[in-house]
């Protein structure tokens, strides 16, 4: 069996769908997720073996089944977490940040025990982060951010479900950037960084517009910080991944 792995920019735009800010239903971005990991056994005529080997959790059986209501338990939380590639949730973990490492900046359960939509953005951003930040950093970049999970749109630059989306289809779309990009440098590390930084730029001023520069520009270093998170995220994916095989492999008969 195997289990439907969403991209960031898949789980912003189901974020954004179940808020009610996406005309696309949940159970389309759903299907189009499966659609495209699934696309040979689709040509083959093989649809309905592939659903039948791939795991939902019982959160997006739901999803299928029925509109949601948008509000999450920690446990539904580290569920949709883990469908994110690159991520390590654990429930264990996001309960330390709600009792103790960022209990003021994510705040109480906004519906009884369960979490809006914009604090569940909260956790997916602080995973992404402490890839490359600690959690010091992690809640001063917050404060400027967003203030707290209770501060208002007004008094926020961005929102946390609006910021996850900026970085996550901005991460998506880099790689066939980068292949276009001159830049100043050959250095691999220096080109990538001035192409980063030239993107988050136009992002920042794309989508917050009536922001005033310097606004803008806190934003544009906030991107650039996520992004360069989820690359690191990667990279730690992938070397666990190798690690494991190695172990798995060594005296393999």
């Amino acid at each position: 069996m195997e289990t439907l792995t969403f991209r960031r920019k898949d789980m912003a735009d189901l974020m954004l769908s179940l808020s009610g800010h996406l005309e696309k239903s949940p159970l389309a971005i759903l299907q189009d997720t499966w659609r495209i990991q699934h696309e040979s056994d689709l040509e083959q005529g093989k649809s309905m073996s592939a659903f039948l080997s791939t795991t939902l959790p019982p959160l997006m059986e739901k999803m299928i089944k029925s509109n949601i209501k948008p509000a999450f338990s920690l446990s539904d939380i580290a569920t949709l977490g883990t469908q994110v590639e690159f991520t390590q949730f654990s429930v264990t973990s996001i309960q330390n940040w709600v009792k103790r490492d960022f209990k003021e900046l994510i705040g109480l359960p906004e519906d009884g025990k369960k979490y809006s939509l914009q604090q569940v953005a909260l956790f997916f951003i602080i995973e992404d982060l402490r890839s490359s930040l600690d959690y010091e950093s992690i809640r001063q970049l917050f404060h400027i951010l967003f203030r707290s999970a209770s501060s208002s749109c007004d008094e926020q630059t961005i929102s946390p479900l609006a910021f996850y989306s900026v970085y996550a289809e901005l991460y998506e779309v880099l790689d066939a950037r980068y292949r276009n990009f001159a830049g100043n440098s050959q250095d691999f590390i220096s080109k990538w960084d001035q192409m980063l930084d030239e993107a988050a730029h136009e992002y920042a001023v794309s989508h917050c517009p009536h922001a005033n520069a310097k606004e803008q520009e806190m934003l544009k270093n906030a991107i650039h910080v996520a992004i360069i998170s989820v690359h690191s995220s990667s990279f730690n994916s992938l070397a666990r991944r190798y690690v494991n095989g190695m172990v798995f492999l060594h005296n393999f008969k």
